[in-house]
This record gives structure tokens, C-alpha cells and sequence, in this order.
């Protein structure tokens, strides 16, 4: 009998740069995890990343570590709307538009 993994999708703003940082320290950890790619160009970043179904928040942001959390200003969003409703609030280019779209396509999958 075959396991099939459930995936959730976890949404993370944070300063510039913050990728590599994140996703050495996933590695590190031996968590499961697929990451996506939703880099804007300026003073922020969107990434996205898929874990298991039954990872806490907080078991992510362990395995991210404070150091990085901290040092990017890292949030953390499980619900694209709450994701959307933040960045929202700033000024989206038309290719963040065209992105969060595909991921509103994507989620309803």
C-alpha cells in the first residue's frame, strides 16, 4: 500500500535575499518541502513553499530558524487570501498580479 503525502501551501514575505537563507535551512532540517518562486524586484520578497499537511506553522518557522526570521523580517501566511490581503496594501505591479492569479488558479485545482 502506497502513502500519498498531502501538501499545504505556506506563503512567506520577508526582506530581499531571504530565499537561499530559507531553503538551506529547510535542507538542513530533513524536512519535506517543494519550494515555488515569487521574487518581486524591489525592496521585498514573495516566495512560496509547499510542506506537509500536517506541519504546524510553528514547525516550520523552527526549521526556517529565529536567526533568519528574524533577520529578514519573515512572515508567514497559510491562507492566500490573508497572503493577498498584505500584499494588497502595497503598490502591485502587473506581473505580481499576473503571479497571484496563477496561484488563485493553482489553489483551486
Amino acid at each position: 500500500m502506497a502513502f500519498i503525502m498531502g501538501w499545504k501551501t505556506v506563503y512567506i514575505t520577508g526582506r530581499r535575499g531571504f530565499y537561499d537563507d530559507t531553503v538551506k535551512n529547510l535542507e538542513r532540517s530533513g524536512i519535506e518541502f517543494m519550494a515555488g518562486y515569487l521574487t518581486r524586484e524591489d525592496a521585498d520578497s514573495y516566495e512560496l513553499f509547499w510542506v506537509p499537511e500536517e506541519m504546524s506553522l510553528g514547525e516550520l518557522k523552527r526549521a526556517v530558524g529565529a536567526r533568519t526570521v528574524l533577520r529578514y523580517r519573515l512572515h508567514f501566511y497559510q491562507a492566500l487570501e490573508e497572503f493577498i490581503d498584505q500584499v494588497g496594501s502595497a503598490e502591485l505591479t502587473a506581473e505580481d498580479k499576473q503571479k497571484i492569479a496563477r496561484m488563485r488558479l493553482t489553489n483551486a485545482a
